[in-house]
């Protein structure tokens, strides 16, 4: 890795770069990120205060900066020490395996563990990341590859390709190992396709999680080996490797070693946001794999009386159109420009005012409550 001293020093002048680019986005109301996240961070974390939901999408942004910083350092991995264990004598008697990982601390440094061993790889992508990351990905593997003097080979494909397993089959059988991110939870028609999934609690919730990792360690009979990344106190990318999640032997039907090692594979990263909270990227996309309850519609009285605006919402402007979310349900409604403003400056009785089918919408869908 880079000197401690140069590292941070870059670290320090990009988050000076991220605050002036995140007031400019409070500015302009292009919040639509940030409003989810104060969303997910509620409903996850209550005890955080919403007045440091703003702070905590600064610290989850930094973190997001510093992994990119020592992705750009790749070519220094070979001090491999400053990650932690990584037991290559017991792991090789598991090859090849499932190298299930995390979107959490120096996370894309995984590939520097296979890469030191002479591993070949599969990695399996975000299909946004795989359209336009690409060639970064596979320089990055170059870089590192050199620096090792490594006989890796490493190939990537999509999330969302549609003869994943087949293709992933085929090359495990010719001694390629996978690396995946589960919390991606990515996979074929989208993120919100919910085939193939398990609710899982997390945090005091339920959330869909895709099941094909585990599904294919079932049928191909190999290991999983979990592997989760964090910063310590003074930065410095650290690793956590854990016992491999053999599949079971004999046994027919996939369904209970799939929960099991979904449910054991979340909690593993949970435990560790206990500690390192804000260092998991995917707490800007929880929504999308929420197991939320549909609530009954609010039916709002003829008069429109001792109505407010609810202190639950977020407002954000999105390609030059007005949106308000109600970030206890996740209510997303487009506003009219003049009720977008009123909404932001608080103005209850402006909005009351307006046309009773208009109003009766927005208390329909908890935008406006009852004082």
């Amino acid at each position: 890795m880079p000197s401690s001293n140069l590292r941070l020093e870059i670290f320090e002048e990009s988050k000076q770069e991220l605050k002036a680019s995140l007031d400019k986005k409070w500015e302009t109301h292009n919040l639509q990120t940030f409003q989810f996240l104060s969303a997910n961070l509620s409903k996850c974390l209550p005890h955080l205060p919403e007045a440091k939901h703003k702070s905590a999408y600064f610290d989850i942004l930094s973190y997001k900066v510093l992994q990119g910083i020592d992705t750009q350092f790749s070519s220094k991995f070979s001090d491999i020490d400053d990650f932690n264990e990584f037991n290559y004598d017991e792991i090789r008697k598991h090859l090849p395996a499932l190298f299930v990982s995390y979107h959490t601390g120096s996370y894309r440094s995984a590939i520097a563990f296979l890469v030191k061993y002479n591993i070949n790889v599969v990695l399996i992508a975000d299909p946004l990341a795989y359209k336009y990351s690409l060639e970064k990905m596979l320089q990055q593997f170059q870089q590192v590859k050199d620096a090792f003097n490594s006989t890796s080979e490493f190939i990537v494909f999509p999330a969302d390709k549609a003869d994943l397993t087949l293709q992933i089959m085929g090359k495990m059988k010719q001694g390629y190992s996978v690396l995946a991110y589960i919390d991606g939870n990515a996979g074929s028609n989208g993120y919100h396709n919910r085939d193939n999934s398990l609710p899982v609690p997390f945090f005091g919730q339920e959330i869909f999680v895709r099941t094909g990792l585990p599904t294919l360690s079932f049928y191909l009979k190999v290991p999983i080996i979990p592997m989760l990344s964090y910063y310590d106190e003074r930065l410095q990318p650290r690793w956590n490797v854990y016992d491999p999640i053999a599949p079971p032997k004999g046994v027919k039907e996939p369904a209970a070693y799939v929960e099991e090692s979904i449910r054991y594979l979340y909690s593993i990263l949970e435990n560790a946001l206990q500690t390192y909270t804000m260092q998991w990227e995917g707490w800007m996309f929880l929504h999308r794999y929420l197991n939320l309850e549909v609530a009954a519609p609010a039916l709002m009285p003829v008069e429109k009386v001792d109505l407010r605006i609810n202190d639950r919402i977020g407002l954000f402007i999105l390609d030059d159109r007005y949106y308000v979310l109600n970030k206890e349900n996740y209510k997303l409604m487009e506003l009219e420009k003049e009720v977008f403003h009123l909404f932001d400056n608080n103005n209850s009785d402006a909005i009351i005012e307006r046309p009773l089918a208009d109003v009766q919408l927005l208390y329909k869908n908890r935008f406006l409550i009852h004082n």
